[in-house]
């Protein structure tokens, strides 16, 4: 691989991962957040659907890079979907803790004052 593919390579890999949170963040407000709403079902349920929407669109672009880089990289570029798949793991723990948190905690403040 000559040095101009190696950047290119490097490049694809870096969007894959870096993709990830971005796109979840689109779709989820912080996990402060989630967790001050953690006590509200209602509001529960729209940071889930969240959590589902942006999932599919940040695994679909991560595929696509994946695909995009394999003409590069040959089958290593598979370590760019599981990577991504790795970052999203760690953001969706993360998001569910403070979520179950905020739950057990009341969300950190008296029910009914909002946010």
């Amino acid at each position: 691989m000559a040095k101009g593919d190696t950047v290119a390579a490097a490049g694809l890999v870096m969007l894959g991962l870096a993709e990830v949170p971005q796109i979840m963040s689109a779709f989820l407000p912080s996990p402060t957040t989630a967790y001050m709403g953690g006590s509200d079902p209602v509001r529960v349920a729209w940071l889930r659907r969240g959590e589902v929407t942006g999932s599919g669109v940040a695994m679909g672009i991560a595929a696509g890079v994946t695909l995009i880089a394999a003409r590069e990289m040959g089958p290593h570029a598979a370590w760019i979907f599981i990577g991504a798949l790795a970052v999203l793991a760690i953001f969706l723990y993360e998001y569910e803790r403070a979520i179950r948190m905020g739950k057990r905690d009341g969300g950190g403040q008296a029910k009914g004052s909002g946010y």
